[in-house]
């Protein structure tokens, strides 16, 4: 016995920059000026904010 689905049709026509976009292209441009040493900062205070704790040593994910 066959059933016939509708599904909605994929909007196939998308614009070239949405708002969206043009935000990560910006965080994109301003991460690739951070050093080294910047970046270890943003990670750790992600990753304190994800999982929990004031500093490194606290995360429960294991550092590389």
């Amino acid at each position: 016995m066959r059933h016939s689905r509708r599904t909605a049709k994929k909007k196939l026509d998308y614009p070239e920059a949405t708002a969206g976009s043009r935000l990560a292209a910006k965080a994109r441009k301003m991460a690739s000026k951070l050093t080294a040493e910047q970046r270890r900062a943003h990670f750790n205070k992600g990753m304190a904010m994800i999982y929990g704790g004031a500093d490194a040593k606290e995360t429960a994910l294991a550092r590389r």
